[in-house]
């Protein structure tokens, strides 16, 4: 039985119920009344000619009622039946919306905009459909960058094993052949371990070891080992601290976040090198970072924090990677409470400024 027959057959029933009750009660009601005022107080010698007119009175009364009752069924049952219709019909197109999206048609969207409970669950499962969609776009996305990401670095190892089975190379070139193929298989271990952090990172499963840190401290570490990566490029890092800011949080989680910005920082500059300051504001301990790089362009900058976004397609092709770096810097820098925020032009540089809970030192 379906639900609309059910939704009838119920509301048929409260309309005999209703019926059946009212009649009842008033029928009693008029027989009590009709044998207090026509037979008891009908005068004496009158009987014969009052008593039999008014019981068939009484009795046009009864099926009058009785007339109306169903009278009221038939109108109640076809009112019954267009209110089931208004009512199941939202349902209806919800129903034939999951089967939709059933099929992977989450372009699909509900058209109820009523301000009831149902209005309510349309918008619900519109919200879901559009999130659903956000999602296999960054599936596709993702096999799209790891397809593409893995056969570059794979076709490298192939060609340069081939060149190591081949005696013709001296032994100098096979050593060459060997650091690439190292490099290249570094590569693809980074973007394995990228991908297992962002696991890591949506299943909630990861835990800050959570202490007191001095940030000037790490700040120091983590350039003090990005220097080396500078070096190779011809850049500089230079640094600038206020007094010591304390933060809680995790030591290690901080410098993966710092790591993160000063690689991407490297990465997208050619000439001259990254600025680094750490500070204070009247509640958070602050760290800029600031390149002279080729800069992001201002359509991109909103969307430059989602996952497996890489913007400019050239650029990518260039430095690789997934587009996931900086998913994890926002989602590590929110698990400390913090916020961060990003000011680039183009061919002017690019400034990511995070923002931590300040401690009392």
């Amino acid at each position: 039985m379906s639900f609309k027959v059910k939704l009838i057959l119920s509301y048929i029933l409260l309309i005999i119920v209703v019926i059946f009750f009212t009649g009842f009660f008033v029928n009693i009601f008029i027989g009590r009344n009709f044998n207090q005022i026509i037979i008891h107080e009908t005068p004496a010698g009158f009987e014969v000619f009052m008593v039999p007119h008014a019981k068939r009175f009484l009795a046009a009364i009864r099926f009058s009622l009785m007339l109306v009752s169903i009278i009221a069924i038939i109108i109640g049952t076809l009112i019954a039946f267009f209110i089931s219709r208004f009512t199941t019909n939202p349902i209806k197109e919800m129903v034939e919306f999951s089967k939709r999206i059933e099929r992977g048609n989450y372009s699909a969207r509900i058209n109820i905009n009523t301000n009831d409970e149902i209005g309510g669950l349309a918008k619900a499962l519109n919200h879901m459909a559009e999130h659903l969609s956000e999602i296999e776009k960054m599936r596709k996305t993702l096999v799209q960058n790891v397809s593409h990401d893995l056969r570059t670095p794979l076709a490298v190892i192939k060609g340069y094993l081939e060149t190591l089975n081949d005696e013709a190379f001296t032994n100098e070139e096979k050593e060459r052949s060997m650091q690439i193929i190292k490099n290249e298989t570094e590569r693809m271990e980074s973007m394995l371990e990228e991908l297992s952090e962002l696991s890591l990172i949506d299943s909630k499963k990861y835990k800050l070891n959570l202490e007191k840190i001095n940030l000037n401290e790490v700040v120091s570490e983590t350039v003090e080992i990005m220097k080396i990566e500078a070096e190779k490029k011809g850049l500089f890092l230079k640094m600038e601290q206020d007094r010591a800011s304390y933060i809680l949080a995790d030591k290690k989680r901080i410098k993966e976040i710092l790591m993160n910005l000063l690689s991407n920082a490297i990465k997208f500059t050619e000439k001259g090198g990254v600025y680094i300051r750490s500070y204070q504001d009247e509640k958070n301990a602050v760290i800029s970072i600031k390149d002279t790089g080729k800069g992001i362009a201002k359509e991109e900058i909103p969307h430059i924090f989602e996952r497996f976004y890489r913007g400019e397609k050239s650029r990518s092709a260039k430095t690789g990677g997934l587009g996931i770096g900086l998913t994890i810097v926002r989602e590590l820098v929110y698990a400390h409470k913090g916020r961060i925020k990003i000011k680039s032009k183009l061919n002017k540089g690019t400034e990511f400024k995070v923002y931590f809970p300040k401690l009392s030192s």
